[in-house]
């Protein structure tokens, strides 16, 4: 009567806790699984991800090939330089009358009165010029390109399109600036002697010029005039170039409003604006350059900034801007047929060395 009085309910609990607490000693004390296994089967996955590295190291993947209608920046800078030396020996030919006689008023002192013989021998020192001509265009040229190039993607304007003028125009300075540093390097032996040539009495030779600068001053000297020099085209390369590349950019967005191609006389005319704002704003220090390369002992320029202090002093504003007509027209003319010549040039020499880079990548 007692165990019937026993709910079932309270039975079938305490039963099942004892099983469960039963099971649970048992599992505690049940015998370990021994069956063997290979130790490095967790870590295999990982030695095979490393031998398949060491592997491709051993054999490197061929470079992938340039998309077709890439140039290369190697070809960029070749084809930089020679469209710009072609243009340098063209633009020196024709013009350079014109910069003989701008040399020799800007070398003559106010006191002395313009006569028509500075017309006579404006040939004179056109061997050291044109020497001087095409590897000196070429370096500009050929950096100004590839550092265009290169630098495009800091200013955030890789496929230079882009309408906001700033960053362009930073660029094409940068560019500038170090096209110019570079190629007058290369020009100044060669404006040194021409110059000398230019002002000299009948007789000289580009030859007799140079045996006496080395001679009486040593081959430095020969780059006397380089700091000058560059500080005259630096000033002058800052303004052209953005200018030229803008005007350009603006016509050509014109012409392609229409469907046309731009047309070879809106570059030269681009090149002949843009050359001719630059030179006249720059004449002052083109006239201390000239100065400071044709000088004679007893009226030494100590330097740039006191050429422009002792001109100012001694002769007045005016004589900054001596020789300002010929400058701006020499490089009004220059500029439309160097930029003419080095786009024509870069225009036709450019397909050859895509053909030759496409090639060269199928055959990889």
């Amino acid at each position: 009567a007692m165990f019937n009085s026993t709910p079932p309910a309270a039975f079938n609990v305490c039963d099942l806790r004892t099983r469960r607490s039963r099971g649970a000693a048992t599992a505690a004390f049940a015998s370990p699984d021994f069956t063997p296994r290979n130790p490095f089967d967790h870590i295999k996955p990982a030695l095979d991800r490393v031998l398949l590295a060491s592997a491709a190291e051993k054999k490197p993947a061929p470079l992938a090939a340039a998309p077709p209608g890439t140039l290369s920046p190697q070809a960029i800078f070749q084809i930089g330089m020679l469209s710009g030396a072609v243009a340098g020996i063209i633009v020196d030919i024709v013009l350079y009358p014109l910069d003989t006689i701008k040399t020799r008023i800007q070398a003559a002192s106010a006191a002395t009165p313009i006569t028509p013989k500075i017309l006579s021998g404006v040939y004179k020192g056109i061997i050291p010029a044109a020497a001087a001509s095409a590897p000196a265009a070429a370096v500009f040229f050929g950096t100004y390109d590839y550092l265009k190039r290169a630098l495009a993607p800091v200013a955030g304007m890789l496929d230079g399109e882009k309408s906001f003028i700033a960053p362009e125009t930073v660029l094409h300075m940068a560019a500038a600036a170090g096209a110019d540093f570079t190629s007058s390097f290369v020009r100044a032996p060669f404006e040194m002697v021409k110059q000398r040539l230019q002002v000299a009495g009948g007789g000289k030779t580009a030859g007799m010029v140079l045996g006496e600068i080395v001679k009486k001053d040593g081959v430095g000297a020969l780059w006397k005039g380089y700091g000058s020099l560059a500080l005259r085209e630096l000033p002058f390369d800052l303004i052209q170039f953005p200018l030229y590349e803008f005007f350009k950019k603006r016509l050509r967005k014109a012409r392609e409003a229409k469907g046309q191609e731009q047309a070879m006389w809106e570059v030269m005319v681009c090149g002949s604006a843009a050359g001719a704002i630059a030179s006249a704003i720059t004449t002052p220090l083109d006239v201390v350059k000239t100065r400071i390369m044709v000088q004679s002992e007893g009226v030494a320029y100590k330097g740039v900034a006191d050429g422009l202090r002792r001109i100012l002093a001694e002769e007045g504003p005016k004589a900054l801007f001596k020789g300002v007509v010929p400058r701006v027209m020499w490089i009004s003319l220059g500029g439309a047929i160097f930029f003419g010549s080095y786009e024509a040039t870069k225009k036709q020499v450019m397909p050859l060395f895509q053909k030759a880079e496409d090639e060269a990548n199928a055959a990889k």
